[in-house]
């Protein structure tokens, strides 16, 4: 390769300072800087940086929240066929009697109690299929049996701690009944 005439190019050298050894304006050559101005000084570096990493973190964000694409919804599961929903009112039924019978006659603490509920709560959860009529007679009968359990516990109301007070034996019963009632005559 030959080399053209003024390749590589030369640039002109930067001019001459009129006196390199001289330092930035206000600092002289001679006096140690005072602690006021370094203070001010390290204040000035330090909210430079501050400012710096806080727009850093605003145009981050920015960036970094552009809307991800919404996915389509996924389709609704199919309805529960007859045989599944006599099968869950079936299993819905079975697990509130068994759990009936582990309640202790009578009822004098929490732990009477608590078990039973929370066998209940877990059949209504594993049966969402089941008959309607069913479960919301369950689900009244289950909102029953925890205020008992909790007004069985005897703490006093404080802060969070609130036992009902209204809570009724001939409520729940009647609330037990429209179980019972609800699961013999279910057909399905």
């Amino acid at each position: 390769m030959t080399s053209s005439p003024g390749w590589p190019p030369s640039y002109p050298a930067p001019p001459a300072q009129p006196n390199s050894s001289a330092l930035p304006r206000g600092l002289s050559a001679g006096r140690p800087m005072s602690s006021a101005r370094r203070a001010g000084l390290a204040t000035v570096v330090i909210a430079c940086v501050f400012g710096a990493g806080l727009a850093g973190v605003i145009v981050g964000t920015h960036i970094g929240s552009t809307p991800t694409p919404t996915a389509a919804p996924a389709p609704a599961p199919p309805s529960p066929s007859p045989d599944q929903i006599r099968a869950q009112t079936i299993d819905l039924c079975t697990r509130f009697a068994a759990a009936y019978a582990a309640i202790p006659t009578p009822q004098t603490k929490s732990a009477d109690i608590v078990p039973a509920a929370n066998y209940v709560a877990d059949a209504l959860r594993d049966d969402s299929a089941a008959d309607p009529a069913v479960r919301a007679a369950m689900t009244e009968s289950l909102r029953l049996m925890r205020d008992q359990g909790a007004a069985l516990s005897r703490e006093p109301a404080r802060g969070a701690v609130q036992p009902p007070t209204n809570w009724t034996a001939g409520a729940a019963n009647a609330a037990d009944d429209r179980v019972w009632s609800a699961c013999q005559a279910y057909q399905g």
